[in-house]
């Protein structure tokens, strides 16, 4: 019987050298691994949750400001957002909320280092910077008027002939009113503008009046509420809408502002200053669809806008998108 000699298998133990008959180590005959083949499962894990890991931070790299801002990491609001650059100058020109909208990391990272208030105080800053641009856009704008601009006293409205007025009646009152309020005497001008409304209800105009004498002495409410009084009566009055607006942002009630300054337009839908005055109240709300319609209506008047108050309005109506 003879006996088949079984091939040993390549790569098996016990393999043998075809010229010198010695043993081969089976290990060193085989191949190189490749990385992927070397590396443990236990490595592959742990990269893993350092990538998700590095999903939740971020790593504010540079900024874009008069600030020199180092290497500062902060929670990501999201795995897609990306916020590589600050530029503090940006987060700084518009409101406190929606720069922690619009900005989160940076003004975070800015707050960190304390580059930049926080809360109130970054908001209280912003608001007086902005409102001391809206009255240097206004007085820009009162420029382009065809009217020179009015001190609130030749606002003051009345019958200036009284050469034949009885001197109770109310008209003479409120005439001599006007004319008190114009040397300063506002205490009798208050009382004779009274004292007129007194001798007619209905008389619009004395409130109108008195109602600038009380804004000219700081009683903003009593202001507010005699030019309330005023177009109650008079509906149809715009200059009562529009001072009344004009108090409303000064005292940063924007909402009444604007539906003032609406009225107003309706009233007298050729009166280019109210629309930029509404035009400004609304991109201090951060309404700047409707500041753009205002800034085009005030074009189509005829009327050129101060060219820095666009340039801010088209920056914030940019980042807001």
């Amino acid at each position: 019987m003879k006996w088949k000699r079984r091939k040993e298998q390549p790569g098996a133990k016990g393999q043998k050298c075809p010229h010198c008959g010695a043993q081969i180590d089976s290990d060193k005959g085989e191949k190189p691994k490749k990385w992927h083949e070397r590396t443990s499962v236990t490595l592959c894990i742990a990269a893993a949750l350092a990538v998700i890991g590095l999903g939740f931070i971020h790593i504010i790299t540079g900024v874009v400001s008069p600030f020199e801002l180092p290497f500062d990491v902060v929670l990501k609001e999201s795995f897609g957002y990306r916020e590589t650059f600050v530029d503090a100058r940006k987060i700084e020109a518009i409101p406190y909320v929606a720069a922690k909208i619009k900005y989160p990391l940076g003004c975070r990272a800015l707050q960190r280092k304390n580059y930049l208030a926080s809360g109130k105080v970054f908001e209280t800053r912003m608001t007086s910077q902005l409102k001391g641009n809206m009255k240097k856009w206004q007085a820009e704008f009162e420029t382009t008027l065809d009217e020179p601009r009015q001190r609130w006293q030749d606002r003051l409205q009345g019958q200036m002939d009284i050469s034949e007025m009885d001197p109770e009646d109310a008209n003479a009152y409120n005439n001599r009113g006007i004319v008190s309020a114009q040397k300063g005497q506002y205490e009798t001008a208050i009382s004779n503008f009274t004292r007129a409304f007194q001798r007619n209800p209905v008389f619009a105009e004395a409130y109108f009046n008195r109602g600038h004498v009380y804004v000219a002495i700081g009683q903003l409410g009593r202001g507010i509420s005699d030019f309330s009084q005023a177009v109650e009566i008079k509906q149809g009055f715009a200059a009562g809408y529009i001072d009344r607006g004009l108090i409303y942002a000064a005292m940063s009630q924007y909402d009444q502002a604007v539906s003032d300054f609406s009225r107003a337009v309706e009233i007298d839908p050729a009166c280019a200053e109210v629309y930029f005055r509404r035009s400004l109240v609304c991109c201090a709300k951060g309404e700047y669809d409707q500041a753009w319609a205002d800034v085009h209506k005030i074009r189509s008047l005829g009327l050129a806008v101060p060219t820095e108050f666009l340039i801010y309005l088209r920056a914030a109506s940019e980042r807001q998108r």
